[in-house]
């Protein structure tokens, strides 16, 4: 197993505040996968799966992945591997008391093994860990396979961004998953 490496985390509005997350054998349908975080020399890797998802694209290219990874905002990069490849990833930047996902690929080959409700989950396990609220993002609205992920892990939508993505001017459906907590102080506003 890896040596552990420090994530930022953001407590309930004070300073980012240093964590580890320590690498997690996971079975999964007969399969061993190591869910851990991101490393530097990942980022290849990371591309590659994008460049499969999108068609030879690159949404995130080095500049973004480094950018994000070092920037003043407390994020969370977790990869999942098998037989020592790179073949999921989630990243999700942490403010204003919410997760916000910015990435969550699954090489198409391991799609439909139960690896991107694996990432959401450990990502809410912290998320709540830490005290946030909620995790958020946004889909494209063609995305089914995605909103149905992520409609069955209990987002629920929010509002569409007209033309979000810059290069096609897709629309985008942004989600919302709130805690459990924050679900009922909701109910108790409304009443």
């Amino acid at each position: 197993m890896s040596k552990k490496s420090p994530i930022l985390a953001k407590v309930k509005g004070k300073l980012p505040k240093r964590m580890t997350y320590p690498e997690k054998k996971v079975e999964l349908k007969d399969e061993t996968y190591f869910l851990r975080e991101v490393r530097y020399i990942d980022i290849k890797q990371l591309i590659k799966i994008e460049k499969k998802v999108y068609n030879g694209e690159v949404p995130w290219g080095r500049t973004a992945f480094l950018s994000e990874m070092n920037g003043s905002i407390p994020v969370l990069y977790l990869v999942v591997e098998h037989e020592k490849e790179c073949v999921a990833f989630l990243s999700a930047r942490f403010e204003n008391g919410d997760g916000h996902i910015s990435n969550l690929i699954v090489d198409p080959e391991f799609q439909g093994k139960g690896l991107g409700l694996l990432l959401l989950t450990e990502l809410k396990k912290m998320a709540i860990k830490h005290g946030y609220g909620s995790l958020s993002l946004e889909v494209r609205v063609s995305n089914l396979d995605a909103k149905r992920i992520y409609r069955k892990f209990g987002f629920e939508s929010k509002a569409i961004k007209k033309e979000y993505y810059y290069k096609d001017k897709e629309d985008a459906l942004e989600m919302i998953y709130l805690f459990e907590d924050k679900k009922n102080d909701k109910k108790k506003k409304s009443v």
